[in-house]
């Protein structure tokens, strides 16, 4: 008899299983197919293995969210490549996605234009993410569901950051508009393409905040890990086991 079955072996669900048998439950994880992974898996054919989904790990390096879930179920980091950042090919351009931050500045400047409207709409976005990285890396749970959640979001960033909770109810197509950059298609077509990568939804639904992190994600740091995603998995699989996890997955 197990005190916590989890239904699903994907991230949040291994991830849940690792935590919990880490701080002495025993737990089971039922997968229905036959291996781990989720939104972030992988296939075997012929003896190769192929990501399915996710094919990078986000945050994953020391002070990330990543390496906080690995060193509190004790296992070592992840070997793997950190990634120096993406190239984006759009019709007319090539955009190098830099993870360094002041390059990606300089990068979107020279690509997009240097306008007070692209510097402003810019600003909000490094403003929101840096703020919401924060916060994911804190604890900071949304949507926000009771008082308690508030005073952990005040406490944990500070109240001088409360004035920006007004962005909440827009997306990032609001903000688009709100700078008048809306029928930059250059612009628009390179945020449609990051934000359908990452938050999986469209410049006129993707809430502002989501799409700022998924916008800013590559700022947070990708690693490849070694044999990709399987390697990945084989990992964390087998120290779940070692501390006495089991999993229960279809063949």
């Amino acid at each position: 008899m197990k005190d916590v079955a989890i239904i699903g072996a994907g991230m949040a669900g291994m991830a849940t299983a690792a935590r919990l048998q880490a701080q002495g439950l025993s737990t089971i994880v039922f997968e229905a197919h036959g291996q781990p992974g989720g939104c972030a898996g992988f296939y075997r054919r012929k003896g190769f293995s192929f990501d399915v989904g996710a094919t990078t790990l986000v945050d994953f390096e020391p002070g990330g969210i990543g390496s906080e879930l690995l060193e509190s179920i004790g296992m070592p980091p992840v070997e793997g490549e950190a990634l120096p950042g993406y190239v984006a090919w759009l019709p007319d351009r090539v955009v190098t996605l830099h993870r360094d931050s002041t390059a990606w500045a300089i990068e979107r400047i020279n690509a997009f234009g240097d306008t007070p409207a692209h510097r402003a709409f810019w600003q909000l976005l490094d403003r929101l993410a840096d703020v919401f990285w924060r916060a994911s890396r804190n604890g900071v749970k949304l949507p926000v569901q009771n008082l308690q959640d508030v005073f952990h979001a005040i406490r944990a960033l500070g109240p001088e950051y409360l004035p920006l909770a007004r962005y909440l109810p827009w997306t990032i197509g609001d903000a688009l508009r709100t700078f008048g950059l809306y029928d930059d298609l250059p612009l628009v077509g390179l945020l449609a393409m990051l934000i359908e990568d990452t938050v999986h939804s469209t410049v006129d639904q993707a809430p502002l905040v989501n799409a700022a992190l998924g916008i800013t994600i590559r700022g947070a740091g990708l690693t490849r890990a070694s044999g990709g995603m399987r390697g990945f998995w084989q990992q964390l699989v087998a120290h779940y086991r070692g501390m006495g996890g089991e999993m229960n997955a279809n063949p």
